[in-house]
C-alpha cells in the first residue's frame, strides 16, 4: 500500500493546510510507507519557506502548473481550482494504483469528490480530511442558495462522495454532525482535531522577544492580535467596535494588531484611516513558519472570530497556535461553537457573541487591569495544548488509524 496525498499547497507552501499536509506526511514517515504528494506549484501565502527540507526520500511530489492569476479574485480562485481539478485527474491518473490510499484535503473544495472517482476506476480507497465544508460555507456566505439546482446536484455528489470513503476525518464534533446530518455512517467518520507545533511554538516573555521590539511596541503596549487569514468567513467589525471603546479607556496603551491577509483586510484598512481608531491599528503580512515563535508571541491576548453560519463547516485553525504560545484567547462567534467549546475546556479566554462589542472590550479592559489573570488564562492555554492539542497526539492517532486500514487489507 502506498499513501497518495492530494491538496493544493504542500512545502515549501506557508498556507494552514499546506502546513498540516506536510506534517501529516512527515509524522507519517514511521509507517515505512511509498508516499506520493499531488500539489499545485504555487504559494498561497507569499511565504514559502526553502525547498531544501527534511522530506523522506519516500516521499516523491508532483506540482502541477498554476495559472498566472491573482488567488485574492473569486474569478482568479475559480479559475485555477479548474485547473488543479483537470491537473490532478490526469495527475491521479498517472501516479494512483490498486491498493493505494489516496488522502484528499478540501483545497480546492470538492476535490474530494474527484478523489473518490478516481480511486473507484484505479481500485484504490479514499480518507477525505475534511478542513472545511462545501457548497454550504459558499451559500452560507450569500454566494448562491440552497434550492439551486446546481447546488443541490454539487451537495448530493459531495454526500456520495463521502458515503463511498473509506473514511472521513473530521477536524471538531460539530463537523462530525454535519457528516452524519447527511446520512454518512459514523464507522465512516473518525474527529482528529488539527493540532500545534508545541515544539516549534512555545511562551516566550515580551523583553526575550525580539520582534515584539523591531515591531515598536512598548513593554507596557497592550497588544491584541489576529494572525492569519481574515476573509469572507470571519468577522471583523465586532473587534474593531471593541478597539474603538478600549480606546477611550485606555487612549494609546494598546494595539490592534493584524498579521496576514485576506478579503476583510479592506475593513482593517478603512479603519485604519478613521480618527477614531487613528494610531491603533497595525498590519504585518505573513510570516514565515520559522519566525512563528516570534509572531505569535508578540499580542499579549490573541483574537479569532467565525461568522456563527459557518459553525460545523470550518474549525478556525488560529486556536492552536494562540494556546500554543499560552495567551489568553478571545474567540467572536457562536458562543456554542467549536471553539468557544475548546476555550472552556481549557479555561483560558472567553467567547463572545457576534456584534458583542461591549462585552469584548470589557474583558480586554478586564485583562489588562489584571495581569494575574492574563497569566492564569495564558499558562492554561499553553497545559492545555500539550495535554490534548499537541501534534505528537494527533500524528499518532494518524499511524494508528493507517495501520489499522492496513492490517485489515492483509
Amino acid at each position: 500500500m502506498r499513501l497518495v496525498f492530494i491538496n493544493r499547497f504542500f512545502h515549501p507552501d506557508e498556507s494552514a493546510t499546506s502546513l498540516m499536509l506536510s506534517d501529516l506526511v512527515e509524522g507519517l514517515t514511521p509507517l515505512a510507507l511509498d508516499m506520493h504528494v499531488i500539489t499545485a506549484a504555487a504559494s498561497y501565502t507569499g511565504t514559502a519557506g526553502s525547498t531544501s527540507g527534511s522530506m523522506d526520500p519516500r516521499v516523491t511530489v508532483t506540482r502541477l502548473p498554476n495559472l498566472p492569476i491573482s488567488q485574492q479574485s473569486l474569478l482568479g480562485r475559480l479559475l485555477n481550482f479548474i485547473a488543479f481539478y483537470l491537473g490532478g485527474l490526469l495527475a491521479g491518473a498517472s501516479h494512483v494504483r490498486r491498493g493505494d490510499l489516496v488522502i484528499c484535503l478540501t483545497d480546492p473544495p470538492l476535490m474530494g469528490l474527484f478523489a473518490v472517482i478516481l480511486a473507484r476506476l484505479k481500485g484504490a480507497d479514499v480518507i477525505h480530511w475534511v478542513q472545511d465544508i462545501y457548497p454550504e460555507t459558499a451559500t452560507r456566505l450569500g454566494y448562491g442558495t440552497p434550492a439551486n439546482p446546481i447546488v443541490r446536484l454539487v451537495t448530493w455528489l459531495r454526500d456520495w462522495a463521502w458515503k463511498k470513503a473509506l473514511m472521513n476525518v473530521v477536524i471538531g464534533e460539530r463537523m462530525r454532525d454535519m457528516l452524519r446530518s447527511r446520512g454518512v455512517a459514523d464507522h465512516q467518520i473518525m474527529v482528529i482535531q488539527n493540532w500545534a507545533g508545541e515544539d516549534e511554538v512555545w511562551p516566550l516573555k515580551p523583553e526575550a522577544n525580539s520582534l515584539r521590539s523591531e515591531w515598536g511596541y512598548e513593554p507596557g503596549t497592550l497588544v491584541i492580535g489576529y494572525s492569519g487569514n481574515l476573509g469572507r468567513a470571519h468577522d471583523a467589525n465586532t473587534m474593531l467596535e471593541a478597539a474603538s471603546l478600549m480606546k477611550q479607556e485606555l487612549a494609546d496603551s494598546f494595539k490592534l494588531l493584524f498579521i496576514g491577509g485576506g478579503a476583510k483586510h479592506a475593513l482593517v484598512e478603512a479603519a485604519m484611516g478613521a480618527n477614531r481608531l487613528a494610531g491603533t491599528i497595525d498590519r504585518r503580512p505573513y510570516r514565515p513558519r520559522s519566525e512563528l515563535p516570534q509572531s505569535l508571541n508578540v499580542p499579549d491576548i490573541h483574537w479569532l472570530s467565525l461568522e456563527p453560519v459557518l459553525e460545523g463547516l470550518i474549525v478556525p485553525s488560529k486556536f492552536y497556535g494562540a494556546a500554543a504560545v499560552g495567551k489568553p484567547i478571545i474567540f467572536i462567534g457562536d458562543e456554542n461553537g467549536e471553539v468557544a467549546r475548546l476555550i472552556r475546556a481549557a479555561d483560558c479566554g472567553a467567547s463572545f457573541a457576534k456584534g458583542d462589542a461591549r462585552g469584548v472590550a470589557d474583558f480586554v479592559l478586564t485583562l489588562e487591569r489584571d495581569p494575574a489573570l492574563r497569566s492564569r488564562l495564558g499558562a492554561n492555554a499553553r497545559t492545555y495544548c500539550l495535554a490534548e492539542l499537541s501534534r505528537t497526539k494527533r500524528l499518532r492517532e494518524w499511524r494508528e488509524m493507517i495501520q489499522k486500514m492496513q492490517s485489515e487489507r492483509l
